[in-house]
C-alpha cells in the first residue's frame, strides 16, 4: 500500500536544513538518509537530488554527484541550483568548457539570485585556473 504523504513548505525546509547540517558536519550517511527521505516525498523535485549530489561530491564521488546532477537537470532543466552545482563538478573534471556552459545557465536563469552569484564566483574561477 503506497503512502500518501503531504509535508508542509516548513517540515521540507526543516529536512533539508537539517541534512545539510549533517552534510557539513561530516555525517555524510546521515544526510543522505534526510535527502532520500526528501525524494522520497517529493519525487518530482530536482532539489532533493542536487543535495544528494552534494553529499556524492563531497565523498569524492565525481561520478556519482554527476548522476545526481544530471538527474537534477532532467527533472528540472531550468534549476540554477542543479546548474551551479554541475558547473563546480566540471571545473574539478578539469572540464572548463562544460564549466562555463552551466554556470552561465546557471547565471541566466537565476541572475540575482544565490546560484547566479555562485556560479558568477566560479565563472571567475574558471578564467584564472590551470589545469596540467
Amino acid at each position: 500500500m503506497p503512502w500518501n504523504i503531504s509535508p508542509s513548505t516548513e517540515e521540507v525546509h526543516f529536512l533539508m536544513e537539517s541534512g545539510f547540517l549533517y552534510r557539513d558536519l561530516g555525517k555524510f550517511d546521515e544526510a543522505r538518509d534526510v535527502f532520500n527521505g526528501v525524494r522520497a516525498m517529493l519525487p518530482s523535485s530536482e532539489v532533493p537530488e542536487v543535495a544528494l549530489g552534494t553529499v556524492t561530491f563531497q565523498r569524492g564521488d565525481f561520478d556519482g554527484a554527476a548522476r545526481h546532477y544530471n538527474r537534477a537537470v532532467h527533472l528540472n532543466p531550468r534549476s540554477a541550483f542543479a546548474h551551479a552545482h554541475l558547473g563546480e563538478l566540471s571545473i574539478f573534471k578539469k572540464d572548463k568548457d562544460s564549466a562555463r556552459e552551466h554556470l552561465k545557465t546557471a547565471v541566466e536563469l537565476d541572475p540575482r539570485g544565490e546560484f547566479g552569484k555562485m556560479a558568477r564566483g566560479l565563472l571567475e574561477f574558471v578564467d584564472v585556473v590551470r589545469f596540467e
